[in-house]
């Protein structure tokens, strides 16, 4: 990775930070209140679901 680049594409090898990524609801009936999935933003691939919740 670059430097200041979070994550990595497996799909399209984007790298990018979690500022860049496209939001999305989750999957299998996650909390959207306190979980995100984190897309790439040049293909839309799912690159990583991260917990934004409540402590």
């Amino acid at each position: 990775m670059t430097d200041g680049a979070d994550y990595t594409c497996d799909n399209c090898g984007a790298e990018f930070t979690s500022a860049e990524a496209t939001r999305t609801e989750t999957m299998g009936g996650l909390d959207a209140d306190a979980w995100q999935t984190l897309c790439c933003p040049k293909c839309g691939a799912r690159v990583k679901t991260v917990f934004v919740g409540r402590d």
